[in-house]
């Protein structure tokens, strides 16, 4: 990796480690709140608002304007999520809307770094891109939570700190990734652009692969956030209740096992085929399902964090596969569409426990969570059909 690569990585970083500062203190923001089951899970959830607010126009952005100018925007707009939700410490309003600024950072952020280090590494380079995107998106994810958990352990002002921490850390590394090359020509994009620039429903998935995204590789897209969204959002709070400690040390614990178990994907992934592997993610996700079920079932929490492990190497599996074969597909002019058409579809998983936390009230959360754990075993097992109907 050379200066260039560092700087966009270390970019996906402070993105990724943005999103999940606030993570442990949702138990904390319920009980100073006053809030209820679906609105302390809305804090969470409603970062894929902004997500999905922007991920559809975010890689035509930057295939029209620069990679370059997305992720320093989202950078930028990641230290103004931040400073809401200190603000938002006491007004609920104000904290979702700073949850869904981060989104927009993401949305904006993910997919065209994610592109963007593809180009800066070449040709034949996907693999290598994918896994460097996704250690270093998880790596901010994992490293969040117990940097936060020990804030509030040490510090005095545990809703303030972490997040003027993270202010800082974004505000350092913007100058870094403003000296990266550019790898969009902005220029010959503007040429050819008759009239106004709009943006328009793009999803860069080329003809001769359609069939492949839309049969094997969207369904499974979903998984990548929809497993891990589980362990560290919905089975903490779930179960905080029936231990004797802090429920933030318990949060961010469950937070930190989720994000580094997709470090891990990186030794299971080396043992599969690129074409096979998201099929085989999808698998050790159900079996991360199936821990946490027993789990809220049985009250027994020290099983949510072994899940969270599971769930969070299911993730990490499905993310580098899934962005390999992205970066295979696509071509460079729509190569940013498709990245962010690729994070649309996993970020919806996002909603999972917001969908748990609805359905619960009229179904049992017991029955919701095998419910859930069934269609992911559906979707593992029917993974090399769909493979093969996809590429006959």
């Amino acid at each position: 990796m050379n200066r260039n690569t560092i700087a966009v990585a270390v970019g996906l970083f402070i993105v990724g480690y943005g999103t999940n500062v606030s993570t442990p203190f949702l138990v904390l923001y319920r009980d100073r709140l006053g809030l209820g089951a679906n609105d302390t899970q809305l804090i969470f959830v409603v970062y894929v608002v902004g997500i999905l607010s922007t991920l559809m126009i975010a890689g035509q952005l930057s295939d029209r304007f620069g990679r370059k100018r997305l992720l320093v925007a989202s950078l930028a707009l990641s230290a103004l999520g931040s400073l809401l939700i200190i603000f938002g410490r006491d007004a609920y309003a104000l904290l979702l809307i700073g949850r869904i600024v981060l989104g927009v950072v993401s949305g904006l952020g993910l997919g065209v770094g994610a592109a963007w280090l593809q180009e800066l590494l070449g040709p034949g380079q996907e693999a290598r891109a994918a896994l460097i995107a996704t250690m270093v998106t998880y790596g901010g994810f994992g490293a969040a939570p117990p940097l936060s958990v020990l804030y509030e352990w040490q510090a005095p002002s545990p809703l303030i700190v972490p997040f003027l921490f993270h202010i800082a850390l974004t505000l350092a590394v913007i100058p870094a990734v403003l000296r990266v090359d550019e790898t969009v020509d902005v220029a010959a994009a503007a040429a050819t652009q008759t009239g106004r620039w709009r943006p328009k429903v793009h999803f860069g998935i080329p003809a001769r692969a359609r069939r492949q995204f839309l049969w094997y590789i969207g369904p499974l897209a979903v998984l990548v956030f929809a497993f891990p969204s589980m362990a560290f959002a919905l089975f903490p709070v779930l179960l905080s209740d029936t231990v004797d400690a802090s429920p933030v040390v318990l949060t961010g614990l469950s937070g930190m096992s989720t994000a580094w178990g997709g470090l891990m994907s990186r030794p299971l992934i080396s043992r599969m085929s690129t074409q096979s592997a998201m099929g085989w993610g999808a698998a050790i996700g159900t079996i991360g399902y199936v821990m946490g079920t027993v789990a809220f079932v049985t009250g027994s929490w020290p099983l949510v964090w072994p899940a969270a492990i599971v769930l969070g190497a299911a993730s990490g599996v499905l993310s580098i596969a899934g962005l390999t074969l992205v970066g295979e597909l696509t071509d460079p002019e729509t190569r940013g569409a498709l990245s962010s058409t690729f994070y649309l579809l996993a970020y919806s998983g996002m909603t999972m426990p917001l969908v748990v936390s609805a359905l619960s009230g009229a179904l049992g959360t017991t029955q919701v969570l095998i419910g859930l754990t069934a269609i992911a075993a559906a979707l593992a097992i029917t993974a090399p059909l769909r493979r093969r109907i996809a590429l006959a």
